[in-house]
């Protein structure tokens, strides 16, 4: 196994209501997403269901804080990718507009998913910033007013920076395959295998491996960072 593999940070990312808790191998999760579990800690918490979007409270009770393997990296025929992920999942994918605000924070990273169709996330995550499959960890938060939960958070934290991409996405299997085109930046692929239960870190890695390679990405396109940190990292050069 050419990657190598890291230890386990939050991290989330996913689209309009999701149910917690949930995992995945690198990339972010949808309402089409699968049942995810990581490990355990006391929390206040209000789920929020993914059917229905009803909510139940529970206080100072264990919940599962969900967690994925992620990988990223650049596509530099994203017509030819589309296609081979077209064939994998059996379907076209989903075409889904994202205008993400990241924040400043203590510890991880911070940021509010604007769908921009009045639906959202506020969603909290850490992971390693390296090349390769790495388990993230993450919390989220859906809202159906995202402009005014921005300004709440712009004028209590300030704002780190903005990302706008439009995301096509795939499922195969239990991994999340999203195509994104992302403004500044390019093209670039995401992976997130969805963890099961019984499932290893490893077996998370190595379906994610697999599938890299039946998609054709080789191990020189792997990108190191999140797309906030690309834009940053483009703004100091110029």
């Amino acid at each position: 196994m050419w990657l190598s593999r890291h230890s386990a940070l939050i991290c989330g990312q996913f689209l309009n209501s999701s149910r917690l808790p949930r995992c995945v191998f690198s990339c972010s999760l949808t309402t089409n997403a699968f049942p995810l579990f990581g490990e355990t800690f006391a929390a206040k918490l209000s789920t929020v269901s993914e059917t229905d979007g009803s909510k139940s409270i529970n206080t100072e009770e264990s919940r599962i804080m969900p967690s994925n393997v992620e990988i990223k990296a650049k596509v530099c025929d994203p017509s030819k990718f589309a296609e081979k992920a077209a064939e994998l999942s059996q379907s076209e994918g989903t075409i889904i507009r994202q205008h993400d605000t990241f924040f400043y924070c203590k510890q991880g990273r911070l940021k509010l998913r604007d769908f921009m169709n009045n639906s959202g996330q506020l969603i909290f995550y850490e992971r390693p910033d390296t090349d390769g499959p790495k388990l993230s960890r993450y919390s989220i938060s859906p809202t159906n007013d995202p402009p005014s939960l921005r300004d709440v958070l712009s004028d209590a934290l300030g704002v780190k920076g903005e990302v706008k991409k439009e995301r096509r996405l795939f499922l195969i299997g239990q991994t999340r395959v999203h195509l994104d085109t992302v403004e500044g930046l390019g093209n670039f692929m995401e992976l997130e295998v969805v963890m099961r239960p019984e499932q290893t870190v490893e077996e998370g890695q190595q379906i994610a491996e697999d599938l890299m390679e039946k998609l054709g990405v080789p191990k020189e396109s792997l990108v190191t960072g999140a797309y906030m940190d690309l834009i940053l990292q483009g703004q100091k050069e110029t």
